[in-house]
This record gives structure tokens, C-alpha cells and sequence, in this order.
């Protein structure tokens, strides 16, 4: 028999050589998101450091965990050649891929504004995206952080082998004392790799929430790191019941069925335009060097809400909130979950009872994103994709078809359509990899940042867009919508911030209406209802979303989890467990470095009210299947 001390003293080198490595990667990930943590001070920066291990504890202890009990059984096998290096292979493979998926967040951060979590899969496994395609684009992309995550997995096999060269085996009498000793040690290491899964001795496991006892919501994606939230969120994918209210006190603060409108139904045609990416930051409103000529001259003949807000921060999330007025309150995302078959009242549906004609026109491959599905669950007759299109010579080599020739043919294919309709285009080229057709190479501004080219082509691609619709006999009888997605990633303070990061354009544009720029706080759910209200729609329905044009200003929710963060005037509120947490005045603070919790207690108890009332509604409807109204 082996004594397992020796075992045990050479697992702790181990384990801490991934502790150190995991240090690194949280190092890296601050330094590549700089950006998003400009006002982070170097002392707190340390805090984090030392807080995030108790958060690798967790990631290196689970994973590692078959590793642990291989490398401290006190037999004789332990000195075989093969089972060394099974256990070098076990501990290689694992804690390889555990660091590239921190790795990955270094860049994929600035996207989504937070650590990765298990949402994601949704996208690389079910077909959400060409992840395949993407993959080279990223790497050549990346190919610093390919060279640096090389050498520390190349100090991670040095380190090992080392310590491995120095390993002692100390052989001892096979008696009851020896048992007992190696039996107690071996339980000792079980139960602190244990100890390290639950993340210390508290009465609950540890969760992502655990993250906020020790620094505000922001730094969060700091001291966590990507193994422990892609595992803690995969197990937070259902919603639950809630009962903070009685029925006939929830309609106090938070109702979903708007009223029919009893003027005069207008038969205007609504041309519904999603532009992939266009941050706020990129246009001339956004008080940073405009990317978006186009877009800049058409808010300044249109009603331009200044103080707009995407519900998510994925295209995923974005398309249901803006057609169907259904955000995305729960850890996966709605399309996507266990709900995406329950009945909604989209924005198609409710015309079509009206006489509307609906299509949706998306220039990806068919498939991509599920949005064909999503747009037969509308309720669109007609979606018109790569494969409708049928010209391989416009297609981009990666997403799908160019915006300038896929927005100029969707003119003349509206055009073959009997009015009223409704029809909705989701653009594609200032997705990354940020690619402009070779023409144009050189024709738009390359800015600081790659999507600032391909956002030029794609305002481009609108000014064409709009040139050829203004010569069809539909244009003047039809509203136009334009609304971003969801932002891109920046280099800005603020606009790299959790209130930057959710700001957008909406627009709506009526042929000879008068222009007027509207400040209060609005979101992408609110788009149905408003474009409902502008045609006087006669129905009641249901909504998340209230319309723009509405005296009320009613709060703009998102949630990034683990938190809900909520915007009110000027005020915004982060809510963690139903708690608020923290609460700012971005507009006379806008990187969010003052927090006010505490200072107004009577907009803090309505907001908490609200958002409980909120969640309350969407929660039991979307679990009844009853995000519908019914006579």
C-alpha cells in the first residue's frame, strides 16, 4: 500500500498551478474588457482577485473532482506507467477546456455583458448560429489570445510533468493503523473537494448571486469566471409560480391586456425594419462620431425616441420583444425554451384578423436562428430567406445575402403583395465578422472598431432600401419602424455599461408627418402596442409593452442574469432576488460610480412593487399559457 500522503501533497501543487492559471484568465479578461471597467480602481481590482477564488474553488473542484479521487487512491497502481498517464490525460483535457471557455469570454463579453451562460449552448449546438463558419473568422481574429491560452496550457503540462518527475511513492505494511490513517485522509480530500462544490459551509450551495456579497453588479463578470456560470445557470432554466399579490391587486401595478382602441381603424401598411447591431452609439444621436448618415437624415424627418432600450442583448431575445411584445424574463431565452410553443399575440396575428398581408424577410441561410420557425408561429404568411431569394452571386460567403441587393429586391417583392401589409426585415451585414462587399472597400469610415465599416454598408444598404421604396405606390400609405436589436460591442464608458450596452435607435416614420424627438423611456415592447395604437386597432390584446404614445412612462425592464435591471426617468435600479441592490441616476451619473440606494424610499418601494407585479404576470401566464387575451 501507498501512503496517500505523499498523493495528496502532490494533487495540492497541482490544483493550485490551475489555481494560478484561473488567477491569470481573470487578469486576461479584465485587460480585454478594460473598456466595460474603466472607473475599477486598482485596490478593488486585488478584492476581486482574492474574492474570485472562493468562485474558482467551485469550477476547479468540479471539474476536477474524478481527477481528485484518481490521484489519492492508495494502491500500488499508482506507480504503473498507464495509469500515470490516464491521469495526466484526465487532468490535461479538463482543465484545458475549462480555461478556453474563460478564454472565450475575453471576447465574447463585449457582446453580451456577461459571463457566458448556458444559454449559449442553445446557439452553438441547436443551430442557432453557423458557429462552424464563424469559427475562422474568430480565431483569426483572436489569434494573440490563441498564442497566449497555448503557452499557459504548455506551462500547465510543464508544471505537471515537473511535478510528477519529483513525485515520491513511500511504501507502507498493509495493517489496520495504516488503513485508518490513509482511509481518514482520503475522505479528508473528498470531503474539502465537497466542501469546494458547495463553495464553503453555508446552508445553500453557492449560486451566481453569491457574486454580489462581495462587489457590485458590475464588476461581477470580474470575480466570477465562466466554468462557474455556465454550470450554476444550467441549473436555473425553469420559472416558477409566483404569488407576491392577489389577482385583483396585481392590475395596481402591472396589467398585460390593453383595451381596443375605439377610433377609427387606419389601413396603413407597417414596414417593421431590425437592424442587426446599431447601437446608439453609432448614430449622430448617440453624441459620438455617426457611422449612419442615412439613418441620422431619416430621425430628422421622423418621431425619434431618444431614450430607447432593447430587452436583451442577443438577436434571439430582440425579435420576440419587438413583434410580439414578449421579452425574455427567465434564464433561456424565450424562443428557446420550454414556452416557445405557447400562444402569443403577435403583431402578424392581429393584423391578419384586419385584412393584412404579413411576411418576414431575413437574408441568413434558412434556419439560421430559428426565425423561420418563429415566423410561421407569428403567424406570417410568407418568409422570404436565402433560399427565396435564389442568387448565390450576392451571398456574402458566411451569413447570407448582402443587405444592399437583399433590401433593394424586398421593394419589388413587397410590391407583388395586396395591401394592407405588414412586413418585417431583419438585416445581417454589420453581424461579425464585419464584412463589406469588395466594392466598396475603402467607400465607409473603418473607425476604431471592425463593425464600424460593415455599420457604414449596412446605412448604406437602407439609403437604397428607402430610394427604391419611395418609388412604389405603397410608400406614402405606409408606417415605417426601424429598431435595433440589440447593441455591439464598444470601447466607450458609457456605452460599454449596463445602460450603454441596451441602448438603441426606434424610429417611426410616416411619409409628410411632422418630426419631433421624444425623451421618455421607452423599449422594444413597446413597439407593438404602438404601432397598434397608431392604426386605432379595435381589439384588446395582450402585451408586455406599453405604447410610446402614451402620456405614462412606464419602466423599461431587461434582465441580464442573474439581475433585473429596470430604468424609470432617470433613475436606474438593479433587482437581485427580488432585492433591490443597487440604484443610480445615469443621467447625471452616467457611468453609475454614486449609488442612491436608499435616497428616494418611495420610488424604491414602487419599483420593487412593480417589478414583483411584473414578474408575477410573467411568470404564471407564460407556466398557464395564457400570454394571450381571451374573451
Amino acid at each position: 500500500m501507498i501512503s496517500i500522503r505523499y498523493l495528496i501533497q502532490d494533487l495540492l501543487k497541482k490544483i493550485l498551478i490551475v489555481f494560478l492559471i484561473y488567477t491569470i484568465c481573470r487578469i486576461l479578461f479584465f485587460y480585454f474588457n478594460k473598456s466595460s471597467f474603466q472607473d475599477l480602481e486598482f485596490l478593488e481590482f486585488l478584492k476581486l482577485l482574492f474574492y474570485g477564488l472562493r468562485f474558482d474553488a467551485f469550477s476547479i473542484s468540479a471539474t476536477n473532482s474524478l481527477f481528485i479521487i484518481l490521484a489519492v487512491l492508495p494502491f500500488n497502481f499508482q506507480k504503473k506507467t498507464s495509469y500515470r498517464k490516464t491521469l495526466f490525460f484526465v487532468f490535461i483535457t479538463i482543465n484545458s477546456f475549462a480555461i478556453l471557455l474563460n478564454f472565450i469570454d475575453f471576447v465574447y463579453f463585449p457582446y453580451i455583458q456577461k459571463r457566458t451562460t448556458y444559454d449559449v449552448t442553445h446557439l452553438i449546438f441547436g443551430g442557432q448560429t453557423d458557429f462552424i463558419k464563424l469559427l475562422p473568422y474568430f480565431l483569426l481574429d483572436n489569434w494573440l489570445l490563441i498564442i497566449i491560452y497555448f503557452i499557459l496550457i504548455f506551462g500547465l503540462i510543464k508544471s505537471f510533468k515537473w511535478i510528477e518527475k519529483n513525485k515520491q511513492f513511500k511504501l507502507q505494511n498493509f495493517n489496520i493503523k495504516s488503513s485508518l490513517l490513509n482511509t481518514f485522509q482520503f475522505l479528508l480530500v473528498s470531503g474539502f473537494t465537497v466542501l469546494g462544490i458547495r463553495g464553503g459551509l453555508q446552508k445553500i450551495p453557492i449560486v451566481l448571486l453569491d457574486a454580489a456579497l462581495y462587489t457590485s453588479q458590475k464588476y461581477i463578470p470580474i470575480v466570477i469566471n465562466t466554468p462557474f456560470s455556465l454550470i450554476k445557470s444550467a441549473e436555473l432554466n425553469q420559472i416558477k409560480y409566483l404569488d407576491f399579490y392577489k389577482k385583483n391587486e396585481l392590475n395596481q401595478y402591472s396589467t398585460q391586456i390593453i383595451p381596443a382602441d375605439t377610433s377609427k381603424f387606419k389601413n396603413l401598411n407597417v414596414c417593421i425594419i431590425i437592424l442587426e447591431s446599431f447601437s446608439k452609439e453609432f448614430t449622430a444621436s448617440g453624441n459620438r462620431k455617426s457611422y449612419t448618415p442615412f439613418l441620422d437624415s431619416l430621425i430628422s424627418v421622423s418621431t425619434y425616441y431618444n431614450n430607447a432600450f432593447s430587452n436583451g442583448k442577443s438577436s434571439i431575445n430582440g425579435i420576440p420583444s419587438i413583434i410580439s411584445s414578449m421579452p425574455t424574463y427567465m434564464d433561456d431565452p424565450y424562443l428557446n425554451s420550454t414556452y416557445a410553443n405557447n400562444t402569443l399575440n403577435a403583431l402578424p396575428k392581429l393584423l391578419k384578423t384586419k385584412g393584412y398581408h404579413t411576411s418576414f424577410f431575413h437574408g441568413a441561410t434558412n434556419g439560421s436562428m430559428n426565425f423561420n420557425s418563429y415566423a410561421k408561429s407569428a403567424g406570417y404568411d410568407l418568409y422570404y430567406g436565402r433560399t427565396e431569394y435564389n442568387n448565390e452571386e450576392d451571398y456574402d460567403g458566411q451569413w447570407g445575402i448582402w443587405d444592399e441587393p437583399f433590401l433593394i429586391n424586398m421593394t419589388k417583392e413587397i410590391s407583388k403583395i395586396k395591401e394592407p401589409f405588414l412586413t418585417t426585415v431583419f438585416t445581417l451585414s454589420s453581424h461579425n465578422p464585419y464584412k463589406v462587399p469588395k466594392k466598396y472597400f475603402g467607400k465607409f469610415p473603418k473607425g476604431t472598431l471592425q463593425i464600424h465599416e460593415s455599420v457604414g454598408y449596412a446605412d448604406y444598404s437602407l439609403k437604397q432600401f428607402f430610394n427604391q421604396a419611395k418609388k412604389m405606390p405603397w410608400f406614402n400609405n405606409t408606417l415605417f419602424v426601424l429598431s435595433a436589436d440589440h447593441t455591439a460591442i464598444s470601447e466607450d464608458a458609457f456605452y460599454g455599461n449596463s445602460i450603454g450596452q441596451y441602448s438603441i435607435p426606434i424610429i417611426f416614420y410616416l411619409p409628410g408627418q411632422k418630426p419631433e424627438i421624444i425623451n421618455k423611456t421607452v423599449q422594444q415592447i413597446d413597439i407593438m402596442p404602438t404601432v397598434l395604437d397608431i392604426l386605432n386597432y379595435d381589439k384588446p390584446y395582450y402585451a408586455f409593452g406599453k405604447s410610446m404614445t402614451s402620456k405614462i412612462n412606464s419602466p423599461v425592464v431587461y434582465y441580464n442574469y442573474p439581475n433585473f435591471q429596470i430604468i424609470n426617468d432617470s433613475m436606474m435600479y438593479i433587482i437581485s432576488n427580488y432585492n433591490l441592490t443597487e440604484a443610480y441616476n445615469y443621467k447625471t451619473d452616467s457611468l453609475m460610480t454614486k449609488s442612491l440606494k436608499n435616497s428616494y424610499p418611495k420610488q424604491e418601494e414602487f419599483t420593487l412593487k412593480y417589478i414583483k407585479a411584473l414578474l408575477q404576470n410573467y411568470n404564471n401566464d407564460v407556466l398557464d399559457n395564457k400570454t394571450f387575451f381571451e374573451k
